[in-house]
C-alpha cells in the first residue's frame, strides 16, 4: 500500500492547531484511559476471504485538549497499544503455482500463527457535546509499529497501523465510559516486501480519568 494517511493526519494536526487561537478559554486537561477492544478481518463486515485475522487490543489512551468550544472540541491523542494478533492464509492459491518454493511457502502460512504488535498512535478527535455528560466523536490516527512475526501478507519489522473509529462517551464528574466501533488498516509503505496489509473491524471499550 502506496497510501500514506498519517501524512494527511499531520497536516490537519497543524491545520486545527494553528486555527486554536480563538478557541474559548479552557485548560489543557489530560484525560487518561485504558482500554480493551477486539477487532477482526471477516467477522463484523465481510471483506477479503484469502485470510483469517483477529486481535485482542489493549490500549493506554491519552487526551489532551487543542480547542474547546460550546458544543465540540478538538483533542489530541497518544495512544501506546498492545495487539495480541491471530493469523492464517485461507487461500491456497494466493501464492502462486510459479513461485519456485511455493508448497514451503503454503505449509508455513496455512498454520495459524500469534502475532504480537507494538504500536504508538497519535491523532485528531472530534467530539460533539450533547451535554454535560453526553457526547459523540470520530477520531483518525496513525502511527509507527513493530509486528514480530512475519505473514504471506506483511513482512516482521516496522509497518504503519491507522485507525478510525465513531464513538459515544457518557461522563459522571472526572470518570467517564465509553464504547466505540473502529475500522483499522495495518501496512508498511512499502518500505519492505510483502506488503499486502491487514484491515479489521472492531470495538473497544474503557474507561476514562480527568485532570484538570
Amino acid at each position: 500500500m502506496k497510501k500514506k494517511p498519517y501524512l494527511i493526519l499531520l497536516l490537519l494536526f497543524i491545520a486545527f492547531n494553528a486555527s486554536a487561537q480563538d478557541s474559548l478559554p479552557a485548560k489543557k486537561w489530560l484525560r487518561i484511559g485504558f482500554i480493551y477492544g477486539y477487532s477482526a478481518q471477516n467477522k463484523f463486515i465481510k471483506q477479503e476471504y484469502d485470510y483469517f485475522y483477529e486481535s485482542k487490543i489493549f490500549k493506554i489512551s491519552n487526551h489532551f485538549m487543542l480547542r474547546n468550544r460550546p458544543n465540540y472540541n478538538l483533542e489530541l491523542i497518544i495512544e501506546p497499544s498492545y495487539y495480541r494478533s491471530k493469523h492464517q492464509m485461507l487461500n491456497y492459491w494466493f501464492i502462486s503455482h510459479t513461485v519456485e518454493n511455493g508448497d514451503e511457502l503454503r505449509a508455513k502460512y496455512m498454520k495459524m500463527k500469534d502475532i504480537n504488535e507494538y504500536v504508538l498512535n497519535v491523532g485528531l478527535m472530534y467530539r460533539r457535546k450533547l451535554s454535560d455528560k453526553h457526547s459523540l466523536y470520530a477520531y483518525l490516527n496513525s502511527g509507527p509499529m513493530f509486528i514480530d512475526t512475519e505473514t504471506e501478507r506483511l513482512k516482521k519489522g516496522f509497518a504503519f497501523s491507522d485507525i478510525f473509529a465513531l464513538g459515544y462517551n457518557y461522563k459522571i464528574n472526572k470518570l467517564s465510559f465509553d464504547i466505540k466501533g473502529t475500522y483499522r488498516h495495518v501496512s508498511n509503505a512499502n518500505i519492505q516486501k510483502p506488503n499486502f496489509g491487514y484491515n479489521a473491524y472492531g470495538f473497544e471499550v474503557g474507561t476514562y480519568y480527568e485532570f484538570n
